[in-house]
């Protein structure tokens, strides 16, 4: 599990229980991108449908990326939170070695 902690210490997901939707959020302070989405939307969706409608990219420090790639690997790697998180949390990566998690990634 190092390979994650270490490829995924700076993101976050935080959920907003005061707000009626409840939205969702995947944060990463040390780029300063906060993603807000509804799970139950993202939870069902493709990337593309994350990437394109789902996903409301907040650049926290005011400084949004002018490369479209650039921006392109950040949501890649939200997205890829996500999906690990999901299944850390169904216990499918209990028992994965490092080297077996690499090569999911």
């Amino acid at each position: 599990m190092k390979i994650l902690e270490e490829k995924y210490f700076f993101w976050l997901w935080g959920e907003n229980n005061i707000r009626s939707d409840h939205p969702n959020y995947l944060i990463n302070l040390e780029i300063g991108v906060s993603i807000r989405f509804d799970y139950s939307q993202g939870f069902f969706s493709s990337y593309e449908e994350f990437y394109n409608s789902i996903a409301d990219v907040q650049f926290i420090y005011g400084t949004r990326p002018d490369d479209p790639v650039e921006l392109e690997r950040i949501l890649t790697d939200a997205w890829n939170y996500m999906a690990i998180e999901e299944r850390l949390l169904e216990g499918e990566l209990d028992e994965l070695t490092d080297d077996e998690i690499e090569d999911i990634l």
